[in-house]
């Protein structure tokens, strides 16, 4: 079991170190043959945003799912091989679509942290995205106790708010 969740924990791990580099300062100077050539393009970003948005709402469902069949009260052979798909594909085709994202062009620099509010609320939106993630993996693992999987998944869903929340204000605020 361990085994089956260690290779992608690893490459979770390294693909976040990897695209770390490359995006800390995507907002800084006009930066050609990178990355950004490659995935700023608009076809790339519509498609990213696409990801990101079916991602969205594939999870959103799963997770609606997974606490409905949590609070039944005949909950001692929970079905849940669907759930646990739409949970981990939302999450899978969300966070692909969120890591193009963040290649588009014209964004601010994530150095820029206090000195662009957009940046501040970027930055705590996705701070909400991991706790999401976490707690939605978490949600999903059948070893765990029935009541700790129902508050993970309330859990997520309230990270879902925020980062709603979080998304329609830095729609309004705008990178500066």
């Amino acid at each position: 079991m361990a085994g089956r969740f260690g290779r992608p924990t690893l490459l979770s791990s390294l693909t976040i170190a990897f695209f770390s580099t490359v995006v800390i300062a995507h907002g800084e100077g006009e930066d050609t043959g990178s990355w950004r050539d490659a995935l700023g393009g608009l076809d790339v970003m519509v498609s990213a945003s696409f990801l990101h948005s079916i991602g969205a709402i594939l999870l959103v469902g799963g997770l609606l799912q997974l606490y409905t069949l949590l609070r039944k009260e005949d909950n001692e052979d929970l079905p849940n091989s669907l759930t646990n798909r739409l949970i981990y594909s939302g999450l899978i085709l969300n966070l692909i679509g969120g890591i193009v994202r963040l290649f588009e062009p014209g964004h601010p620099s994530l150095n820029a942290t206090f000195e662009d509010r957009w940046v501040t609320v970027m930055l705590l939106k996705h701070v909400f995205v991991i706790i999401l993630c976490v707690a939605s993996v978490y949600a999903t693992r059948d070893s765990r106790e029935l009541s700790s999987r129902l508050l993970a998944t309330r859990t997520s869903l309230a990270a879902v708010i925020v980062i709603g929340v979080l998304g329609a204000l830095a729609g309004v605020i705008g990178p500066v």
